[in-house]
């Protein structure tokens, strides 16, 4: 009897506690860097930035907030927004998803004035529309090639 009631109680607290992971993500969204599009970028041929995403109520279809960081020739941080993709039929259930964030050519000119940079990486936020603010990230550095 014994070792059904400990094998019962161990049972529960699995369960229990398996389904205390769930809440864990909250109205926070998260923000993770998963990859480039190329490497090394080519300016002129824009950039895919792909990202993980979570939200506990999934509602980040708000923004991406960015700016490019280059390593020559250091610079203000000056934040660029672009509208998420659109995952409203996640709004109310947590969320987990990969998204794009998608840069033209003129994201990376860096206002180079002759100066051509070697490399670059980003600082990057989403909003959600909550107005709940993730971490502030920061992408590798990844090789610029000038043409």
């Amino acid at each position: 009897m014994k070792k059904i009631l400990v094998l019962s109680l161990f049972a529960l607290a699995v369960i229990s506690g398996s389904g205390c992971g769930k809440d864990s993500i909250g109205t926070k969204p998260m923000l993770s860097f998963l990859s480039y599009s190329s490497d090394p970028v080519i300016p002129a041929n824009g950039l895919e930035v792909r990202f993980q995403v979570k939200d506990g109520d999934g509602d980040i279809e708000n923004e991406f907030w960015f700016s490019p960081m280059y390593d020559t020739a250091p610079e203000d941080t000056n934040f660029t927004s672009r509208k998420m993709p659109d995952l409203e039929a996640h709004n109310g259930t947590s969320l987990n998803a990969e998204v794009l964030l998608q840069l033209d050519p003129i994201d990376l000119s860096g206002g180079t004035g002759g100066i051509a940079k070697d490399s670059l990486h980003f600082l990057i936020y989403i909003v959600d529309n909550a107005n709940n603010i993730s971490d502030t990230i920061s992408t590798p550095k990844v090789e610029v090639i000038y043409q």
